[in-house]
């Protein structure tokens, strides 16, 4: 089973490419893909924060540090060298179930059922 991208917006749903930071060179935004098994009706979403290392940077001499998990760091903001990225490492996900997919994607970005436990679940 793979993955296949269904759309990729910011985290506020709006189209990346009629996003455009003040500083391309300086900035974070979150982008959410939808994503479902290929061939399949379904998706599921997964945000993966978008920033320079610029950003990165200042952040660290802010605070001190900078968790690393979902995110994605690129030399400066364009749209559509973004959404590829995000595209081709969604759809090099394989697995044997939509959920080991999914397991695989969330280490890209935040699953949207990353810590859900099924109720009657005892683990």
């Amino acid at each position: 089973m793979k993955a296949q991208v269904r759309a990729v917006y910011t985290i506020d749903m709006d189209q990346i490419e009629r996003h455009e930071p003040a500083d391309l060179r300086h900035f974070r935004i979150w982008v959410r893909a939808m994503v479902g098994p290929e061939g399949t009706d379904g998706e599921e979403s997964f945000d993966i924060s978008v920033c320079t290392p610029s950003w990165l940077d200042d952040e660290c001499r802010r605070n001190g540090f900078v968790v690393g998990r979902h995110q994605l760091v690129v030399e400066r903001f364009d749209a559509a060298y973004i959404k590829k990225v995000i595209i081709d490492l969604v759809e090099a996900c394989e697995g044997e179930t939509w959920q080991g997919v999914a397991e695989r994607l969330s280490r890209i970005g935040f699953w949207e059922f990353e810590d859900y436990k099924r109720l009657g679940s005892h683990s």
